[in-house]
């Protein structure tokens, strides 16, 4: 939902200039990484529920390749190379062939120290380890001279993605997940087996249709509401 919103105030405020849009979409961008975080890391709890990981990433491959695709077409200036797709897709690709290996490792130790290397790698795209308030460990310049690692985090500077999620950081917050999963299963209040709240579970079990095309829908809402000067 949180999802959802975000993206319609980024349509609504610099597709179709709404400026009570634009003045949302900042004001939630300083919490928009809290949101992004939590939202990978169910990615990875629900990659310890599922039967199959590998079938699982192909249709969320597919999906990315196909918004790359479009991004390419609808926004040459700002395509998506590497979006939340693309890493959530590679995410659970790869854990569908290293979960034996990471079941090796206690689940408190492997979480702790995910979110460790979460926050260690997170200015990653800005050139450096650590946080600057705190301590800061500069990254090779070289690393940032062209594209070709931007999957990663290495970017550079000038370069405009309209969604871009590296798997520096972002990969470790997914392996959280994971983690977290292997502590929670099993562990869940009794009353969550139980009861169901019938708007949440439509959300839950529809969650990568939703993600597909909501987009193309508020994009489309809003075109339409141009058109009658609703917008």
């Amino acid at each position: 939902m949180c999802m959802v919103f975000y993206h319609a105030m980024f349509t609504m405020g610099f597709m179709f200039g709404i400026k009570t849009a634009q003045d949302m979409f900042f004001f939630f961008n300083h919490i928009s990484p809290a949101f992004a975080f939590a939202f990978i890391m169910m990615c990875g709890i629900s990659s310890t529920l599922s039967r199959s990981n590998f079938k699982r990433s192909l249709p969320i491959l597919g999906a990315a390749f196909a918004v790359t695709l479009v991004s390419l077409f609808i926004t040459p200036d700002a395509p998506i190379i590497f979006g939340i797709l693309h890493l959530l897709g590679a995410c659970v690709l790869f854990y569908s062939f290293t979960e034996k290996l990471f079941a090796k490792i206690h689940p408190v130790l492997g979480l702790s120290v995910s979110v460790a290397l979460f926050l260690l790698t997170y200015n990653v795209i800005n050139g450096y380890l650590g946080f600057e308030a705190l301590f800061k460990i500069n990254l090779p310049q070289n690393l940032y001279q062209n594209n070709s690692l931007s999957f990663l985090g290495f970017v550079r500077a000038d370069t405009a993605y309209s969604d871009y999620f590296p798997l520096l950081p972002w990969f470790f917050a997914f392996i959280t997940g994971t983690f977290a999963g292997r502590l929670l299963k099993g562990r869940y209040p009794e009353f969550m087996y139980k009861q169901r709240v019938p708007f949440f579970t439509l959300l839950g079990t529809n969650a990568f249709i939703i993600y597909v095309i909501h987009q193309p829908i508020i994009y489309g809402v809003s075109y339409i509401l141009s058109l009658f000067g609703g917008i």
